[in-house]
């Protein structure tokens, strides 16, 4: 149930209440004492770990299904994955370290080609290269170039199997339980060290492309029916120590060397290397997935995870991590902010307690069958894959994708996390970032709570924000502001006196169960202090005014929720009032009243995202009934085609009932993007109080 708090009180108001009451105990008592809400003190000041920035991974051919697409589409996918303007700004992109496997679908879900598809025959050195060259890793390469394009600088090529002549069981994959182990020769450490070095610097030489850093190993700890390699930690060990290391140096390879990238989220792959003094200078960063060992419902990591990376000061990433498995990738929550919620949580966490610098989501735009695995998911045909491109043109954008965006797009590359009260009432967190050199900062807040929940936030430890009054310019004060500077005190009071920018205020950012992102407006800082009001389960991020990016376009997914008193039109005589057990709704509703939402995207009007779900899709209106009557679900305007329609009872006009009703979602009707109207219609008199509407499978 949705409650809404209207009142919001920053702390001086509240710091005088509380003087004014203890001189009139006597007449008003503390019983009566207003609520101070809870503060979460950030300290620009606390320096923590440096952020690397948030990756996505695009192997196993993903970017392919973006290239098909098709102008205008791709390079709107595109910008919505790695532009900070139109998008959520990743700043890293995994790719995978071809191995020329001949497993699965050579289009859609598998392996890439080798450089060395023979021992020491690279692609690039035999006679046809300049023919074959433009089909090589195409859609890898293709992809790489256009996030170099849009700003991406950090490239991490993972190999989740070396080329199968390498292998003792003479292949990329798992050759059963009975058969040769699925691992590297003993005697092609060596071979496996230069074929890694040959990719990095053949990728720049050939393609423009820099692989920034290079893992050796994708999952080390299983063996499957698609690539994959198996190793000991202390066989990773000898690798580095040995064979890759030397050879990087040896060659001029400037990639770092990223280590372990096991299922589990620990440090164990690693242990043994970063431990070892001669292993251990070749190691930049320490890496794991999710997909395991995460604790509370999995939104932190286990306390000892990544003890000794913390010792030796290592860098720490988190490469890899999606709603993994069926019936996990199925399940309807994904659509829902709950499992955005999750994420956002569990990455806060991670940088908080975990001193993570970097965190990848698994495929941000992909055409597959798992709801579970995207950001945006490319809605395709249903009908087989193979050598048959199957996406339609549409996409479904999920809840995680915004609040994934809550931190990457915010967050750039060389930002340094700094001090914050992580939990300043239970069910909130915070989180607090800085660039020192332009003064920008980022302050994102997760509520997990049912419930609105006020709170202040107390910038401490040298902020550069500007001067609000004539006292902050004096006593030598005018010199400690960056933002702007002062070249004397009397300017600084000019300043203040002359009401200039920029403004000591920040902007709001906020993704809940109805909104995407939304911008909201600016809230003033006053004495280095702000308060705001936090929506139930919501994510909202923080930044100054002078740092704002614009507001990023309506795209409603079906599986929002739609408020009726945050509703984008509506007919006249319609009013918001306030109820004690659902907040604000929407009351006056007369035969004829309507409310819109704009741009609602129900892509191919499936239930769920897969194609046979497409049918199944049904729309809930909660209400407080009075005379009744009928809800009506159009499209494109208030007499647009009728996708649904449900009687709504007479009743007390103060107890809440939820009607539902299948949707129409063939071509013509609920598919695609259009604006969702509800019409009521009914006798004389009040029909209804509504309170929301919602879909559902």
């Amino acid at each position: 149930m949705r409650r809404r708090t209207t009142w919001t009180i920053r702390l001086a108001i509240a710091l005088v209440a509380a003087g004014s009451l203890v001189a009139s105990t006597a007449v008003v008592g503390a019983a009566h004492r207003p609520p101070i809400p809870p503060t979460a003190v950030v300290d620009w000041s606390g320096e923590r770990q440096a952020v690397d920035g948030f990756g996505g991974s695009f192997a196993f051919h993903k970017a392919g299904g973006i290239r098909r697409l098709g102008e205008p589409l791709t390079s709107q996918m595109l910008d919505m994955i790695f532009d900070d303007q139109a998008g959520i700004g990743l700043d890293i992109v995994r790719v995978m370290v071809g191995d020329g496997g001949v497993w699965g679908d050579q289009l859609y879900d598998g392996p890439t080609q080798t450089i060395e598809p023979e021992p020491g025959t690279f692609v690039w050195d035999q006679p046809d290269w300049a023919q074959r060259k433009n089909d090589f890793d195409a859609h890898q390469i293709w992809l790489m170039r256009q996030a170099q394009a849009r700003g991406v600088k950090t490239i991490l090529a993972s190999v989740w199997s070396p080329p199968a002549w390498m292998k003792q069981n003479n292949s990329v994959t798992s050759s059963g339980p009975s058969g040769p182990p699925n691992k590297l020769r003993p005697d092609m450490y060596q071979a496996f060290a230069d074929y890694l070095a040959e990719y990095v610097l053949g990728y720049e030489r050939e393609f423009g492309i820099r692989i920034t850093h290079l893992s050796p190993t994708n999952e080390p700890d299983i063996s499957t029916g698609y690539s994959s390699c198996q190793w000991t930690a202390e066989e990773l060990r000898v690798l580095v120590r040995d064979h890759l290391g030397p050879t990087f140096e040896r060659r001029g390879v400037t990639a770092k060397i990223v280590l372990g990238e096991g299922v589990g989220f620990h440090e164990g792959y690693a242990l043994p290397t970063i431990t070892d003094p001669a292993a251990n200078r070749y190691v930049d960063v320490v890496a794991a997935h999710g997909y395991a060992g995460l604790i509370d419902d999995a939104t932190r990591a286990a306390p000892t995870a990544f003890t000794t990376s913390h010792e030796l000061g290592k860098t720490i990433w988190q490469t890899e991590y999606m709603n993994q498995g069926a019936p996990r990738d199925r399940l309807f929550v994904n659509n829902t902010i709950s499992d955005g919620l999750r994420y956002a949580t569990l990455i806060g966490n991670l940088f908080d307690e975990t001193r993570l610098s970097a965190y990848f989501w698994w495929w941000p735009v992909a055409n597959n069958g798992a709801d579970g695995s995207d950001l945006i998911r490319l809605v395709n045909t249903g009908t087989p894959q193979s050598g048959n491109p199957t996406e339609n043109g549409q996409y479904r954008i999920f809840k995680r994708y915004y609040t994934f965006g809550q931190y990457s797009r915010f967050l750039d590359p060389g930002d340094v996390m700094i001090d914050a009260t992580s939990t300043p009432t239970p069910g909130v967190t915070v989180t607090a970032y800085k660039d020192e050199a332009t003064h920008d900062f980022t302050i994102v807040v997760v509520n997990n709570n049912p419930d609105d929940v006020p709170l202040t936030v107390d910038l401490t430890g040298g902020f550069p924000l500007p001067p609000e009054t004539r006292q902050d310019c004096k006593r030598g004060g005018w010199a400690s502001f960056v933002n702007p500077s002062f070249r004397n005190q009397g300017e600084c009071v000019s300043h203040v006196a002359a009401g200039k920018g920029p403004r000591p205020s920040v902007v709001p950012y906020r993704t809940s169960g109805n909104e995407n992102m939304k911008k909201l407006d600016d809230i003033r800082i006053h004495g280095g202090s702000f308060s705001t009001n936090l929506r139930g389960r919501s994510v909202t991020t923080f930044v100054p005014k002078w740092s704002e990016l614009p507001a990023l376009p309506d795209r409603k997914d079906v599986f929002s929720t739609y408020l009726a008193e945050e509703n984008d039109g509506q007919s006249a005589g319609l009013r918001v009032i306030t109820t004690p057990e659902h907040g604000k709704v929407v009351t006056g509703v007369r035969d004829g009243s309507h409310l819109r939402w704009a741009n609602v995207n129900f892509a191919d009007g499936s239930a769920a995202g897969f194609a046979d779900q497409k049918g199944q899709l049904r729309l809930h209106a909660t209400v407080a009934p009075k005379a009744g009557g009928v809800i009506e679900a159009r499209i494109g305007s208030p007499s647009g085609p009728l996708v649904g329609s449900m009687s709504v009872p007479p009743g007390t006009g103060t107890d809440w009932l939820t009607v539902t009703t299948g949707i129409d979602t063939s071509p013509r009707a609920a598919n695609g993007f259009h604006d969702l109207y509800l019409v009521f219609t009914g006798g004389a008199g009040t029909l209804f109080t509504v309170d929301r509407a919602e879909f559902s499978d």
